[in-house]
């Protein structure tokens, strides 16, 4: 019998041997909290349903629109466990709601539902619960077509990041559209290595044919299966969960979507897979693994039907077959050639007329005559190599280079991994030869960059959902550090990194220029996908650079000296309608037609000159004279006026902002008010607070912070700001870290006042929008036009 075999994981050895060790308390509460969960993976790329609506208590539920909600919706409550509490709602009727059972509920029935799950019956805790409508999933056909309605999903068991096991779940009727086993399910083995399903249990029995007429599932092989581990794998690595289960269902059109994960998965996955799992389990304890990817390899090279390998042998090292393309690195290009893997060799050997086509015999430097061997950088599975190869003539139509054992150490050698020698054949030994270089499109480039980095959206990722209601919170309790709720993400990271990496640029002026931005948006791609994590601040530091001991100190003796009460006593007669009519005259002075001002409700900034031709007022906001004329300097006649003369060049990354540009672009806005409103830089303590805010956030919470600012003297509204500028990107602002953004508005002056002060010509920086140090790259590209639209003051 299955069940007596002394490998099976029972109840009890899961939780002292696996729960209790690896799943810390805090991971454990965030998998128990769907609403939670969903938003912080969502946050970090990996796809969930949409959500719609949450009802937190029976004031929630008396206001609540029904009407708000679309045709097809899923009820559920955020700590149910077991499937219990979840009604799925497929279609609308006549008043009614139409289950995946085909039940037929009314508003009352759905409300009176509602009611139970925020008083806590299908709660795990049996505690006060919320509930919340989200997405319902329309399948993937070719899995749909073996359920008996309802959602199919398929758990995948994760351990040491390796998916250790797996099984597709399948409503029946008896199960009511559910895929749980204890309300009727079936589950489906599935082999790890290839995807595809194995044995079927009903009730606890092995079955041949699924239930209801729905036929043979074996030998299916489940669509995304990659992809299905490495999220598993990811979503391990990201919420810090050692030992759980998630659950992921394949929509008709989006693929692979996460509905939840489990910290304390239940163990029938053994018998649909007729493994014990507890077997499996120990043969991965301690078994260094550093990615996902890595992991899913491991995951299939052990439990896979076909190919079962020694542990100890998988340790860290990268799997590579007996024909194997390496990447040889040159300045001219990249150069794909096909290598023979060959043990029996101490040193690579590379073809000397592939060399000579390569150029790599054209450096002597590089050469060894004599020896008749040089030196080589190459690339082999994403690893870089450099070494000393023998240079010789290979005989052989099918490879060019002979991988020797001192290069590869860290790999294991699979001979079963042979290539299709179609393959081989459609490799050349120089792919990318030096003269396509010549050949790569620039202005395509520029193209595809604003198309990725347009998707990013720092900013708004980075905004607080719920900043007023946490304001509000804050001002009540000045102790209290903010929890802050983030947007979902509006991208794909992965995808985004890949076409990235698919963009190739030249070493010509424009092209380095390029390169850089291409650097900044992987960088920011990468600093969103760190929000609330302990490498957050590493990266922003990467972006946006950190105060300097000097700069704090500096900026330290000039608050203390600033009059901050006399200068906030300027009265504020305008209100935002007639803010919006004096922006429209200076646009209509400078002849900018396609500019609009739009007003805008839940700004941090009171003004700000956004994309799309427009420059958005916050709603409700006042302002002063001097601030009014100020923000003309500031928005209008620095960045607008740059943002115009930028579409006249060739390449639009000259209006949109070229690598680095905020830092230059912020400093010339100050740069200009301090001349043309003779407001010295050093009085704005606005800017100068944001620097201390930054330096103090890094080792200190939202409160300490705060603190710290009015200690220096700095007004409550305006340390809430600098403070809140710096805690972005956290969901506990009692964390240490900082976004540095707003170092910017210093560094930038101090850059601009140089750069001036040795004889630089302001118009120049009006050309577009890019950093300083490109201004004399900048100046060799062909084309590039003197800026047209200057400030009335600069002419």
């Amino acid at each position: 019998m299955f069940w007596k075999n002394n490998g099976i994981l029972g109840i009890n050895a899961r939780n002292l041997l696996y729960i209790r060790p690896y799943n810390k308390k805090k991971a454990i509460k965030l998998a128990d909290d769907k609403i939670k969960t969903k938003q912080f993976l969502s946050a970090r790329g990996i796809p969930v349903p949409r959500l719609f609506s949450i009802i937190k208590n029976n004031q929630d539920l008396e206001k609540f629109d029904f009407n708000s909600l679309p045709n097809t919706f899923v009820l559920k409550p955020n700590k149910g466990y077991g499937g219990e509490g979840i009604i799925p709602i497929i279609s609308k009727r006549d008043n009614h709601y139409i289950t995946a059972g085909n039940k037929q509920l009314n508003k009352t029935d759905l409300q009176e539902h509602i009611r139970d799950i925020v008083d806590g019956r299908f709660s795990i805790s049996n505690v006060a619960d919320y509930a919340f409508f989200e997405q319902y999933i329309i399948a993937d056909e070719r899995v749909s077509k073996y359920s008996y309605e309802g959602l199919p999903d398929i758990r995948v068991v994760v351990h040491n990041l390796i998916p250790v096991m797996a099984m597709l779940r399948l409503p029946t009727k008896e199960s009511q559209g559910k895929a749980n086993f204890h309300l009727g399910a079936v589950g489906v083995g599935i082999d790890i290595a290839k995807g595809q399903c194995t044995h079927i249990v009903y009730r606890n029995k092995i079955i041949d044919q699924l239930p209801n007429g729905l036929g043979k599932i074996r030998g299916f092989k489940i669509p995304y299966w990659d992809e299905i581990l490495e999220i598993a794998s990811r979503v391990q690595l990201i919420t810090n969960l050692g030992y759980m289960a998630i659950d992921i269902c394949l929509d008709k059109n989006a693929g692979p979507v996460l509905l939840e994960i489990n910290a304390r998965a239940g163990l029938g996955v053994q018998m649909a897979n007729l493994a014990p799992l507890r077997r499996r389990l120990e043969r991965i304890e301690g078994v260094k693994v550093t990615t996902p990817t890595k992991g899913v390899r491991i995951a299939k090279d052990m439990f896979g039907n076909i190919v079962e390998k020694e542990i100890a042998h998988l340790s860290g090292k990268e799997v590579i077959g007996i024909d194997e393309d390496v990447e040889i690195i040159q300045k001219s290009g990249i150069f794909r050639v096909p290598a023979k893997i060959n043990t029996g060799k101490e040193i690579s050997i590379i073809d000397e007329d592939t060399a000579l086509k390569a150029g790599l015999l054209d450096n002597l430097d590089n050469y060894d005559d004599e020896k008749s061997s040089l030196k080589i950088k190459f690339t082999l599975k994403n690893h870089r190599i450099q070494t000393i190869a023998s240079v010789e003539k290979i005989n052989s139509d099918q490879y060019k280079m002979i991988l020797g054992k001192r290069d590869l150490k860290n790999f294991l050698i699979d001979t079963s991994e042979e290539k299709e020698k179609v393959e081989t054949h459609k490799t050349t030994t120089n792919t990318i030869k030096p003269e396509e270089k010549k050949k790569i499109n620039l202005r395509k480039i520029d193209q595809e960059l604003i198309k990725i980095d347009s998707k990013i959206k720092l900013l708004y990722h980075l905004k607080p959902l719920n900043l007023k209601e946490e304001e509000k919170k804050f001002f009540n309790n000045k102790n209290y550090n903010p929890q802050f709720e983030y947007p979902k993400l509006k991208f794909d990271p992965m995808e985004l990194v890949e076409d990235l990496e698919k963009i190739k640029t030249d070493d010509s002026a424009l092209g380095i220029m390029l390169k850089a931005k291409k650097r900044e948006i992987a960088l920011k791609i990468e600093l969103i996908e760190a929000i609330n994590e302990e490498n957050f601040t590493k990266i922003s530091q990467k972006l946006f650079g950190k105060p300097s001991q000097e700069d704090v100190k500096k900026v330290e003796e000039l608050i203390k000296k600033i009059d901050i009460h006399s200068i906030n006593k300027e009265e504020e007669i305008y209100d935002t309608e007639t803010a919006k009519e004096k922006f429209e005259k200076v646009f209509e002075k400078y002849g900018l037609k396609n500019w609009k001002v739009k007003i805008k409700e839940h700004m941090v900034a009171s003004c700000v000159a956004g994309k799309n031709n427009r420059l958005f007022v916050k709603a409700n906001a006042k302002f002063s004279k001097e601030r009014i004329e100020s923000l003309i300097v500031h928005e209008i006649e620095t960045h607008i006026l740059t943002a115009e003369n930028g579409k006249m060049q060739d390449y639009e990354l000259f209006n949109r902002g070229l690598a680095n540009y905020l830092k230059t672009q912020e400093g010339m806005a100050m740069y200009n008010v301090e001349k043309q409103r003779k407001k010295p830089f050093t009085q704005n303590f606005r800017a100068l607070s944001h620097v201390l805010a930054i330096n103090k956030s890094i080792e200190s919470s939202f409160a300490e912070t705060f603190k710290y600012l009015i200690e220096l003297g700095i007004p409550e509204k305006y340390a809430f700001k600098s403070t809140l500028k710096a805690k972005r990107g956290f969901n506990d602002t009692s964390k240490q870290g900082a976004f540095t953004k707003d170092l910017i508005y210093y560094k930038g002056y101090h850059q601009v006042k140089e750069y001036m002060e040795n004889g630089g010509d302001l118009k120049e920086l009006y050309i577009g929008k890019m950093d300083i140090s490109d201004l004399k790259t900048a100046k060799k590209i062909p084309g590039i036009r003197s800026a047209k639209l200057l400030p009335h003051w600069l002419k």
